[in-house]
């Protein structure tokens, strides 16, 4: 078995990973996948060479995560993300199958809401279900009707049909969202540099953040104005946690939000929003910084 080099395959990686993430507002969701294709091949190849787990590798070309100061951060691309990459790899046997299979497919959020139906076991998709799954994602309808069906897909094939367990599993889904754009957010303000910091999302105006923030804090208890969610061209790292966003805002019965409470405690849905505040401007990243 080789021996792993952690830092060759990062210089591998980041060019692939950098221009993903400077496109990925723009190109459609086929070129994503070739994109994600070639970073899980480069994966795939080290991981087939050394035998070392996914999730180890993941692990190693990241480095540090929230909670562990002395780990060193070795690159800035996301182990979810290398993870997608992988996943993609192994869906499609090579790359020309991306362009027979979803030659048109308009955005990857669409793809992604989709992959259980290609690679798990309990949920893949074969023969005429898979020929109407691909016509879908092909199809000329707008991103957000697709999305809507594959939603309604989500719940017909992946559903928990016990009403109680299917709320649960609704509402670990959101915390989930939660969690995965709190640590995306802390990964990116924890590089102490303000201007390399907002190359993430630079399109986002200062308002739109601090819209963001004050909905983001009215979840910590009910009585908090909710105002409306800003209409803007999120990426694909932003639109689940916006649509959490614009979910329980738009809750009248605050049951919901409540159970949301239970999972993901109030102070920690103010820390969100007080990075969100943070990265709205370079004087309040600095005075988060300093706290």
């Amino acid at each position: 078995m080789e021996r792993i080099n952690i830092q060759s395959i990062i210089k591998k990686i980041t060019p692939l990973y950098n221009q993903y993430k400077q496109s990925s507002k723009t190109i459609s969701g086929t070129a994503a996948l070739y994109i994600m294709w070639d970073i899980g091949d480069i994966l795939k190849r080290s991981i087939d060479s050394s035998d070392i787990p996914p999730h180890n590798l993941y692990r190693k070309i990241y480095g540090k995560s929230e909670g562990n100061t002395n780990i060193v951060q070795n690159s800035y691309v996301t182990r979810e993300f290398l993870g997608r990459s992988y996943r993609i790899r192994n869906i499609f046997s090579n790359r020309g199958s991306i362009e027979e299979k979803l030659p048109n497919l308009k955005k990857f959020i669409l793809f992604r809401e989709a992959m259980p139906f290609f690679d798990n076991k309990k949920y893949v998709f074969k023969d005429e279900d898979m020929v109407s799954l691909l016509k879908l994602l092909n199809g000329n309808e707008s991103s957000s009707v697709i999305l809507s069906k594959i939603k309604i897909l989500q719940s017909k094939k992946i559903g928990i049909t016990n009403p109680r367990d299917q709320k649960f599993a609704e509402m670990e889904s959101k915390k989930q969202t939660f969690v995965s754009f709190y640590n995306y957010l802390f990964n990116i303000i924890d590089k102490n540099d303000y201007g390399s910091a907002i190359e993430n999302f630079s399109e986002l105006s200062s308002k739109t953040l601090v819209d963001l923030s004050s909905i983001t804090s009215a979840l910590t208890q009910e009585g908090l104005l909710f105002q409306d969610v800003p209409e803007e061209k999120f990426d694909e790292s932003w639109i689940p946690y916006v649509e959490l966003l614009s979910h329980f805002s738009s809750q009248k019965d605050p049951k919901e939000r409540r159970r949301f409470r239970r999972l993901v405690s109030p102070v920690r849905i103010m820390k969100l929003a007080e990075m969100l505040q943070a990265i709205s401007s370079e004087n309040s990243f600095k005075n988060f910084k300093n706290e």
